[in-house]
């Protein structure tokens, strides 16, 4: 199940392909997606959602037809309990096997 909403407004940060779609909590996570976007061809962008009560300190959907990787943090421990270079290779996977 998306913790992603697709109709909520796309917010730039300093970063070229690296969005907020919920309020920046600031806690790490535009770093992480940073580091995420710079691994990725320059045809992907990344946007960050973020929220209480997840199940997950990160979780990631890859929406093929718009190039967008879609990552959605636990607000309370986005940059904890996994491994960025890990993660970084699970999406290059996802996007070799989508594409």
């Amino acid at each position: 199940m998306s913790q992603t909403d697709d109709s909520a407004p796309v917010t730039p940060t300093n970063h070229p392909r690296v969005f907020y779609r919920t309020f920046p909590f600031n806690r790490g996570e535009r770093k992480v997606a940073e580091e995420i976007a710079d691994a990725l061809d320059d045809e992907w962008d990344v946007h960050i959602t973020m929220g209480p009560f997840r199940l997950h300190s990160i979780y990631y959907e890859i929406d093929v037809e718009s190039r967008v990787v879609n990552l959605d943090f636990y607000s309370v421990r986005p940059c904890g309990d996994y491994d960025v270079k890990q993660v970084i290779r699970h999406i290059k996977r996802g996007i070799r096997n989508a594409t």
